[in-house]
């Protein structure tokens, strides 16, 4: 896996007018994450942790009042949600195969472009290059290059498009559970996707709890 340190750093854009767009690369970790979930907690002492989880909710960022554990669908894709006991929300996310091809071919289709001209292959009229079957561009490009890419595209957009309606505040970190090479060997094109993801809350004012 190309070390994260190498991409090139973004930042996240929030705006009341248009989508929030993650500009960030995805973080992945070398190893799955252990995974926060109030399953741990003792059931004797879940309703006053789940208490104490809310009201801290409701000081760090706005429009949470009803995200419990929830599950909000899109057009594209579903997202299941839940806030941990320090301020982040653990998202399972699951995309459609449509959204897959779309986002694959979308990226496949820049890559193309950038690599103008096509080694081997002549020119015609023009500057550009014949047409050249897909599968051929797909083995000079790299598949494993255009999958990785994909795979982030994928992440990045349906997690903002999910803050966005949602209406939350959180910082510019979006970690995700599995590693890229898990979620490489798992990503098909044209196949449903899913992901686990962490979104750390934004504080909007001093209140502890």
């Amino acid at each position: 896996m190309e070390d994260i340190s190498r991409k090139e750093k973004k930042h996240l854009v929030m705006s009341q007018k248009q989508r929030i767009d993650f500009h960030t690369g995805v973080q992945f970790p070398r190893r799955t994450q252990t995974s926060f979930l109030m399953s741990n907690v003792a059931h004797k002492n879940s309703k006053r942790f789940r208490h104490k989880i809310f009201c801290a909710i409701q000081a760090v960022s706005p429009g949470l009042e009803n995200l419990g554990d929830s599950v909000t669908a899109f057009e594209d894709f579903t997202a299941a949600a839940n806030a941990t006991a320090d301020g982040q929300i653990k998202m399972r996310v699951d995309v459609s195969g449509a959204k897959t091809q779309t986002i694959f071919d979308d990226v496949f289709s820049k890559l193309v472009a950038a690599a103008q001209p096509i080694p081997g292959f002549r020119r015609v009229k023009g500057g550009k290059t014949p047409d050249i079957p897909k599968d051929i561009l797909l083995h000079i490009i790299g598949p494993s290059k255009v999958n990785k890419q994909s795979i982030e595209k994928i992440i990045n957009s349906a997690v903002a498009e999910y803050v966005e309606k949602e209406g939350l505040k959180v910082t510019k970190d979006l970690k995700v559970e599995q590693s890229l090479e898990e979620l490489e060997a798992i990503f098909q094109p044209g196949k449903n996707f899913s992901f686990d993801a962490y979104l750390q809350l934004q504080e909007t004012n001093s209140t502890k709890f």
